[in-house]
């Protein structure tokens, strides 16, 4: 039973987190207000996460999660070239319902420059001086440090969690090129680069402001426009590229 609390707690933090951090950014989100906005004390925000950068590294890995997860199961659902469609439609919903995905990527947008800033800093105001059950050793790398966003490899240059959805989108486009889904075009790639480019494009495309229905119609576009340069001639019909009924949000 506490332990059930404390994990609610814990995502009601995460989620308040999210909210103030997607509204103010990382510097404008302060802990008494998560706080305050989850229905906790700062004592039990600091049972729970050691600094501001920790429950940032916990909507990022949160975020990661829900990203991974969805895309995992359209793909064990069809083609990876259909998954990659679809996996366009989750991410767009996603921004407009889930304020964990809005702040991851506006986390990112930030350049990651908050990493590590209470040590660069030393002892701040919002750092407890009794160090939590968290505190101990040190912090472990979350999806902006080392990790599929930053290491390198099929994401290399594009930063925090634009990084691990461009990551996402170049796997699925290697699995539908093992799968013989896309052209043969020897030696050339500008158009899966396109696609990872206008697949990063989504998130600054797509505001709140815009509707479910509007969102669906732009991505169709999108891809009404994207599939003819990637498959074989006559193979775009064979292709949904309207929203799956059900895809997970």
């Amino acid at each position: 039973m506490a332990q059930e609390r404390s994990e609610r707690t814990r995502g009601r933090l995460v989620e308040a987190g999210a909210v103030l951090f997607d509204r103010s950014g990382y510097a404008g989100a302060t802990l008494g207000e998560i706080a305050g906005t989850a229905g906790v004390t700062k004592g039990a925000l600091y049972f729970h996460f050691a600094s501001k950068e920790d429950l940032a590294r916990a909507v990022l890995d949160q975020a990661e999660g829900s990203l991974r997860g969805a895309c995992a199961t359209l793909r064990t659902a069809s083609s990876p070239l259909q998954a990659l469609i679809d996996s366009g439609y989750w991410l767009v919903d996603a921004l407009g319902s889930d304020a964990v995905i809005r702040a991851a990527f506006r986390l990112g947008r930030e350049g990651g420059a908050w990493l590590g800033e209470a040590a660069a800093q030393g002892p701040a105001a919002e750092v407890p001086t009794q160090p939590g059950p968290t505190q101990p050793g040190p912090a472990q790398p979350g999806p902006t440090q080392a990790g599929p966003a930053t290491a390198g490899g099929c994401a290399a240059g594009t930063q925090g969690f634009h990084g691990v959805w461009a990551g996402v989108v170049r796997e699925l486009l290697s699995g539908a090129r093992r799968a013989g889904e896309l052209r043969d075009r020897p030696g050339g790639t500008g158009p899966e680069t396109l696609v990872v480019t206008a697949a990063c494009g989504l998130e600054v495309t797509f505001g709140e402001d815009c509707s479910p229905e509007e969102r669906a119609r732009r991505v169709a576009a999108l891809w009404e426009w994207l599939l003819p340069c990637l498959v074989p001639p006559g193979a775009a019909a064979l292709y949904r590229t309207r929203p799956l009924t059900g895809v997970p949000v």
